[in-house]
Parts: C-alpha cells; sequence; structure tokens
C-alpha cells in the first residue's frame, strides 16, 4: 500500500523530499534528534566539568582521541590528548566527530575502572569550531570567541596522560 503511495508522488516532490532527508541527516551536526532545553553558555560552562577545544585525532565507533588545544575549565587534570566516549551511541544524543576537525567540547570523566574517557555532554554546547554563532555585545561571534572574550584566552592542559602507562589499547595508548 505504501508503495503505492509513493509511486503517485509527483515526480517534482521528489527532489523537495530527498532534500529534506539530507538537510535532517546533515543539519543534525555532532547530536542527532535529541530534545534539549536551550541553556546559556554561563549554565553550560557551569554543567561541565571540562570545556576545551581540541582537534579530533582518531575515531574508533564511538570513542576518539583528541589533541587538547586550550582549556577554559579543568587544565589541572587534562592532558594534552584524551579519549572520549559517547554513553549516548544508538540512541537520540549520539555524536559524530570526524577526524582531523578541531571541536569545543563541554565533557565530565566518563565512569571507568581502567582506561580514563571523557564524555561530551549531550545538551550543552559541543560543536565544531567556527559553526555556532552566538550573540554578544560586539554582534554575533563565533563559540569559542565568547569564551576568549569571556574567560580569557584559555590555557595548556597540565594533567598527565593516564594512557601513557597503560598496555596498549585498541591501538590508541602511546
Amino acid at each position: 500500500m505504501a508503495d503505492r503511495r509513493l509511486s503517485r508522488l509527483p515526480m517534482r516532490a521528489l527532489p523537495w523530499l530527498i532534500g529534506a532527508i539530507l538537510v535532517s541527516v546533515w543539519g543534525a551536526g555532532t547530536a542527532h534528534a535529541c530534545s534539549c532545553e536551550e541553556i546559556s553558555l554561563t549554565q553550560g560552562f557551569e554543567r561541565a566539568q571540562y570545556v576545551f577545544t581540541g582537534k579530533v585525532v582518531e575515531a574508533i565507533q564511538h570513542t576518539w582521541t583528541v589533541d587538547v588545544d586550550r582549556v577554559w575549565k579543568g587544565a589541572e587534570k587534562l592532558a594534552g590528548r584524551v579519549r572520549l566516549l559517547d554513553v549516548y551511541a544508538g540512541i537520540d544524543c549520539e555524536f559524530y566527530f570526524e577526524p582531523d576537525r578541531s571541536y569545543m567540547f563541554f565533557a565530565i570523566k566518563a565512569k571507568s575502572s581502567r582506561y580514563v574517557y571523557y564524555q561530551p555532554q549531550a545538551c550543552n554546547w559541543t560543536s565544531p569550531l567556527h559553526s555556532k554563532r552566538v550573540p554578544s555585545s560586539i554582534g554575533s561571534i563565533w563559540l569559542e570567541d565568547s569564551f576568549v572574550k569571556d574567560y580569557g584566552p584559555g590555557e595548556s592542559p597540565k594533567g598527565k596522560d593516564p594512557w601513557e602507562r597503560l598496555p596498549a589499547h585498541g591501538g590508541v595508548a602511546h
């Protein structure tokens, strides 16, 4: 029955349908179809244990290795290279981070007994650099520029990489 209805769609409606599907898939960004309340940057900062920028250097399923660049919250514990774990994999708030792309992360420490992982927070501001503009007193600016304006330039991570002393695991330990 559904096949007959689809075949009756006018041909000019087909490109619109395909376009709508592509926009919904590509336009969702890092989190897909996650129902979230809008929060301010200040609320996002307060909810996160770690706020930092970094470049994804490796992706294996729903874990990512990130080289940390600048840190606004948690620099004393955050290492120069961290591992992110997507606890939302397979549900609406699942993340997709692209290798060789830089992001601003709002994260918490994931519970783990042996390896140290960080968990990006759904319903927070985690996003690729130069992808979100926010209002400011000087007009609309990039999210990461807003953090520099409001919280300073950030700092380098100061923590030790806990993965350095562990045996190789899935090709991500050093």
